[in-house]
């Protein structure tokens, strides 16, 4: 096995076992008898990164609840970036279910 070759499979490794306890620990405990679970996310803005990811991580929820789902634990704050004069904006996720009525 070629050298290049080689670096670029133990980097693919690495960056697996790094993602992979990030993956498990994203969903929280999922209630029983939920039919279907799945995750939302939102993009807010706003002159300063507290409102932008005040209106994001709300946004996260109100998508899945103007939805018919039902949030499971707090929306997470994915990230924020700098828009220049226009503020900040940022995204943030939540994590869903169909629950019986």
């Amino acid at each position: 096995m070629s050298k290049s070759r080689s670096c670029v499979l133990a980097l693919a490794a690495a960056g697996l076992f790094a993602l992979a306890p990030a993956i498990a620990m994203a969903a929280p405990a999922v209630p029983p008898g939920a039919k279907d679970c799945r995750g939302f996310r939102a993009v807010g803005s706003g002159l300063t990164e507290s409102i932008a990811s005040l209106m994001a991580t709300q946004g996260a929820v109100n998508v899945a609840s103007n939805r018919g789902w039902t949030v499971i634990g707090e929306a997470k704050l994915q990230g924020c970036t700098s828009t220049g004069i226009f503020g900040v904006e940022c995204a943030a996720t939540s994590y869903a279910c169909k629950l019986p009525h």
